[in-house]
């Protein structure tokens, strides 16, 4: 979740930046948009089952007509996962800060 914003008008594009809390520890991208699973067919220790459970349980949950991916973080609290969807070309859903702890 954006905790700060930070706008720097003197820089060209006077651009606005959200920023985000460290997240300390091994950061792990799990999965990705294309199909891509951390850990698939090997034994890591740092790999955990929730992520790929999480796409599963949301692309069972809504019948095959979502699915969130692209899940990538430290132990349970995932940053920057997207959601496809059928149908909806050009539209991707992003969440910063996403955790199953909350």
């Amino acid at each position: 979740m954006c905790r700060c914003l930070l706008h720097v008008p003197e820089h060209p594009g006077s651009p606005t930046y959200c920023l985000e809390h460290l997240i300390e520890g091994d950061y792990i991208k799990y999965n990705n948009n294309c199909g891509f699973v951390e850990g698939a067919d090997a034994e890591d220790e740092r790999v955990r089952d929730t992520p790929q459970a999480f796409s599963h349980f949301t692309f069972e949950h809504t019948q095959g007509q979502k699915i969130v991916v692209d899940i990538q973080g430290v132990g349970d609290l995932y940053t920057d996962p997207q959601i496809h969807s059928v149908g909806k070309i050009g539209c991707v859903i992003t969440f910063v800060g996403l955790s199953l702890r909350d």
